[in-house]
């Protein structure tokens, strides 16, 4: 074999190692990618954190201090409803006692905040109280009235009215941002629409503590 022969032959297998080497690699991205969108596609499941709400009658229960009724006066009627239209929807074997049953209760029940919350349950003959209490409820950024961004921050109770004690059964905290990217400029209506989205996020990230839900990615939708 001459010089010439030798040579081209050498190039020859450099370049077919290199094509080789790019073919396996392409092929193993291309499993990896079809993988990843695979799991995109049906989503990972994220079980519950907590599994005692199906099949239980469940009654919500909201306390916010006076500087958060004073600035929301319907802040407990508008967390009681966007959570208990997401958990009947999202748990259908769920029953929810009506909101505007607690509601009317604590407007004739002064100094209720005292009461055992187990009792508060019994009262109305349900087996599961979800209580809220809200440490931030608000649309606009703090100190910046001028910038929007809605905040529901509150410490999430649940107590089971059946079993001796307290009942208390299952305890988180949960703060949920809307725009969660940072204040935005003040548009019209925005008020209302980032107040809205914000209960929608917040009854949405609460309700999913109770049922397996599918996270898909960069789209964690249902």
């Amino acid at each position: 074999m001459n010089d010439k022969i030798r040579h081209w032959f050498r190039a020859f297998v450099r370049w077919y190692a290199v094509f080789i080497l790019a073919v396996g690699f392409a092929a193993a991205g291309g499993c990896s990618f079809l993988a990843m969108a695979g799991q995109q596609a049906v989503g990972v499941p994220v079980p519950p954190r907590y599994v005692g709400m199906k099949k239980q009658s469940v009654a919500i229960v909201v306390y916010a201090n006076q500087a958060i009724t004073f600035m929301y006066p319907q802040v407990a009627q508008e967390v009681s409803s966007f959570v208990s239209n997401e958990m009947q929807a999202k748990i259908p074997s769920i029953h929810m006692l009506p909101y505007a049953d607690v509601l009317a209760w604590q407007r004739h029940t002064p100094g209720w905040q005292a009461l055992l919350v187990k009792s508060i349950g019994r009262h109305f003959g349900v087996s599961r109280v979800l209580y809220l209490e809200l440490v931030h409820y608000r649309s606009h950024a703090p100190g910046a009235r001028h910038l929007m961004q809605g905040r529901i921050e509150a410490n999430v109770f649940v107590y089971n009215t059946k079993i001796p004690g307290s009942g208390l059964v299952f305890s988180t905290h949960l703060n949920t941002l809307y725009p969660q990217s940072g204040p935005e400029p003040v548009f019209d209506s925005d008020n209302n629409v980032v107040r809205m989205r914000t209960l929608e996020l917040f009854s949405r990230d609460l309700t999913r503590m109770f049922y397996t839900w599918r996270n898909y990615g960069n789209h964690p939708h249902e």
